[in-house]
């Protein structure tokens, strides 16, 4: 038995190396950055680095083998020069000279992501239970844009070839069509369809952060017992992405390869502006804040185009959420992450103004132009407008405040949103609207920046490393610190004239001095 199963990995062995393969052709090249610089595959201990552009676009590395076992999930990494890559991998399981660009031949299809200097394909290669044992050909392919082929004639890419030798199928197979659903701020289900092998102790998963495919040593997140084919995950961070992965265990000590990963996205976590919350868009356009088009205040959005962007202030200030206005038949949505409100007592407000595209002149809006601050108190479901901006009260180039004192509304998902259009007539107005410095806060709360007209308090330096100093600190009862989302992370009571603050990572701080005569003070603070 052993001399004819030798005799048929001998004679597969032979087969793959008999056939005649195309030579894939890229006729834009590789030179450009559209290439196979390095291929890994941790998991098998393969890695193959800093190969650049091979001639004609095309490397035959044949001599290279790469060992692998049938029913088995393989990671793999590609590391390219340019962005918007695309790879396919292909391996001619029934020797014949050609690779299928179909399953069961097609292993993996995975695409780029990053910035040209730093493009990295991360994908699965799925090797079949079905596959016999023996040697064959791997073919790598890709391509900028489009989708690679296995005889590929068009376009910027690459190709190399390896020799991959496949192993008989571990005895405790992993399972498969591992997804995720009702996801929340803080918990998603996983599921999973049950490995074909008999699975005595349960499954285990595995969760993270980063898309970095656990090792067969790494050990699990979580279990479940015996037959059961799905896991809660909870105590999850809000609006962050998890990858998950999950395997079988047989016994306790056979243990399967881990699954194909899934991954989800937890929902923004409603705030509650116990403290005051702030956007000043030092970051666009804000933890949990989205974009959407299409509709109006009736409707809502109907559509996800991105038509806010980031940019100085009335084109002279610090970052700022902006919009033009100058193409008809244009909506821009921009809303706020959800608010609960329903202890009261809360009011919103803004800085808000219009200058001419790119400029920072005076610009009027367009005849049947409109921007509106609306509200929701159904999580966006419905929409009340606070406020209208048109031809009739266009804003100035100068920073103006607006206030809205939120007495009516104490729902407990309250979200914001600012929404612009441009009409249908074409007006010959080219301008821009701007917001900055978001802000729900008690109603009660009566606060002025050191940089304003009344400067009581001023604080020096600023930006500061370790100390900041303020004026007249007699006068002040405590002090509070909060980040840029509106979480406290500081409070000083009677303080002296130097706030030792070097504990605070780097970043826009908001200090509100809390006055021994009952009012407060705002201070914007840098630190180093």
């Amino acid at each position: 038995m052993k001399k004819f199963l030798l005799a048929n990995l001998l004679m597969i062995g032979t087969c793959a190396f008999a056939q005649t393969y195309c030579i894939p052709e890229f006729s834009s090249g590789c030179d450009g950055g559209d290439m196979i610089d390095s291929f890994t595959i941790p998991s098998a201990g393969f890695s193959h680095l800093d190969t650049g552009c091979s001639q004609g676009a095309y490397g035959d590395y044949t001599a290279q083998t790469i060992n692998m076992n049938a029913g088995v999930n393989y990671a793999f990494s590609v590391v390219h020069d340019y962005s918007n890559q695309n790879v396919r991998i292909w391996i001619d399981f029934d020797n014949n000279g050609t690779f299928d660009d179909a399953a069961p031949e097609l292993v993996a299809t995975a695409s780029s992501t990053g910035p040209d200097n730093n493009s990295i394909t991360n994908g699965s290669i799925s090797i079949p239970a079905t596959v016999t044992p023996g040697t064959y050909r791997m073919r790598v392919g890709d391509r900028y844009s489009s989708q690679p082929e296995p005889c590929n004639t068009a376009g910027y890419g690459e190709a190399h070839d390896y020799t991959v030798i496949i192993g008989a199928a571990p005895s405790c197979l992993a399972p498969s069509n591992l997804s995720s659903s009702t996801v929340t701020s803080n918990s998603a289900s996983i599921s999973w369809t049950a490995s074909t092998s008999t699975v005595g102790t349960g499954y285990e998963y595995y969760y993270s952060t980063t898309n970095t495919a656990p090792a067969s040593t790494t050990a699990a997140t979580g279990s479940v017992a015996g037959s059961s084919t799905s896991a809660q995950l909870s105590t999850l961070s809000s609006a962050t992405t998890y990858y998950v992965w999950v395997r079988s265990a047989c016994s306790a000590t056979d243990k399967s390869a881990w699954s194909l990963g899934t991954s989800f996205t937890t929902e923004c976590a409603v705030v509650v502006p116990t403290v005051t919350y702030t956007n000043n868009f030092s970051t666009f356009p804000g933890n949990c804040w989205e974009q959407a088009s299409g509709g109006d205040a009736s409707t809502g959005p109907t559509d996800t185009d991105e038509l806010w962007y980031s940019g100085d202030f009335l084109n002279s200030g610090d970052n700022a959420a902006k919009v033009n206005l100058y193409y008809t038949d244009n909506q821009a949505w921009l809303k706020t992450v959800p608010f609960n409100l329903s202890a009261g007592g809360y009011k919103v407000k803004f800085d808000y103004g219009v200058t001419e595209f790119l400029e920072t002149t005076p610009s009027a809006m367009g005849s049947d132009d409109v921007v509106q601050f609306l509200v929701s108190g159904d999580g966006g479901s419905t929409w009340t407008v606070l406020q209208t901006w048109n031809a009739a009260n266009a804003p100035s180039n100068t920073s103006t405040t607006y206030s809205y004192n939120l007495t009516s509304y104490t729902g407990a998902n309250t979200v914001f949103a600012f929404y612009a259009s441009d009409g249908t007539v074409n007006d010959p107005e080219d301008y821009e609207f701007f917001v900055d410095n978001f802000i729900v806060e008690s109603a009660s709360l009566a606060t002025s920046e050191v940089s304003k007209a009344k400067e009581d308090i001023k604080a020096y330096p600023n930006p500061f490393t370790e100390v900041l100093n303020i004026s007249k600190s007699d006068l002040v009862k405590s002090v509070s610190v909060s980040d840029v989302s509106g979480r406290l992370v500081k409070t000083i009571e009677n303080p002296s004239s130097a706030l030792h603050l070097g504990d605070l990572k780097q970043g826009l701080y908001f200090v509100t001095l809390n006055m021994k005569d009952g009012s407060k003070q705002m201070i914007k603070a840098i630190k180093k």
